[in-house]
């Protein structure tokens, strides 16, 4: 994975070795094309682990949380310029087990970040992340191959579900109920998928809706938003599809 220069945001969430390209293209020196070029005198400091401009908060020893005096910390250290490079890249891995104190501190950085300051929330359950820590980050995902099962988990298959789920959102129950019924017999990860993106797409429509100023239906978006939120966080407790499609049916219709 590459960006543009030109084109780094201020805050992400991502995962896994995302985190760390991430963070070498944030102090990469190519300030004209593609990031990280992993020639530069700065991309080698980064992949031997020495950059000064890096710095990577984990949880401390025997702690389950990120807390917030960590956070603190980092907060006092954002407004210290970059040592070598242009920018600084703050790494947090695990940040999704920051708590809600830790979380609402961070929240205080990303909303008046400085212009040199980059934040990488490295998590596989972005869901535990507050929805406003969440809208103030560009979310990555890897592309990880998809379950075999019911043909719903192909790409057309799950994009035509969501669709029909956007469908039934705008009054169509009929076709809420279908879907419903569709992806309670989902496997885990098949099921995950579909409520991240149906998720997604509420956002959207919720976006092209409030240009069009149609009251009724985002009204009803802004509930499926919460409402598939809710649905994510039972799904990272092991709650089953069939309870939590349950739950979605029961609230939206």
């Amino acid at each position: 994975m590459s960006f543009n220069a030109e084109r780094l945001s201020h805050a992400y969430i991502t995962n896994g070795s995302f985190a760390e390209t991430l963070a070498m293209a944030v102090v990469c020196g190519n300030h004209t094309g593609e990031r990280p070029c992993k020639s530069c005198v700065h991309c080698g400091k980064a992949s031997r682990n020495i950059h000064p401009d890096i710095i990577k908060i984990n949880r401390l020893d025997n702690k389950l949380i990120i807390s917030v005096d960590q956070i603190r910390e980092l907060k006092r250290d954002v407004y210290v310029v970059p040592n070598d490079a242009m920018q600084k890249a703050y790494v947090v891995y695990d940040a999704d087990s920051m708590n809600t104190n830790a979380q609402n501190a961070f929240l205080q950085i990303l909303e008046e970040p400085p212009a040199h300051a980059v934040f990488i929330l490295s998590t596989d359950n972005p869901a535990a992340l507050l929805p406003t820590v969440r809208s103030r980050c560009v979310e990555l995902k890897s592309h990880t191959p998809e379950v075999a099962g019911d043909d719903i988990e192909g790409h057309e298959g799950l994009e035509e579900t969501v669709s029909s789920f956007i469908e039934g959102l705008t009054g169509n129950n009929v076709k809420l109920m279908e879907c419903m019924f569709r992806i309670d017999k989902l496997e885990r990860h098949a099921f995950q998928s579909f409520l991240t993106k149906a998720r997604e797409a509420v956002i959207t429509e919720l976006r092209k809706n409030t240009i069009k100023g149609n009251m009724e239906t985002s009204k009803a978006l802004i509930r499926a938003e919460i409402v598939l939120t809710k649905a994510e966080e039972m799904s990272d407790f092991n709650v089953s599809a069939g309870h939590i499609s349950g739950f979605i049916c029961a609230s939206l219709l």
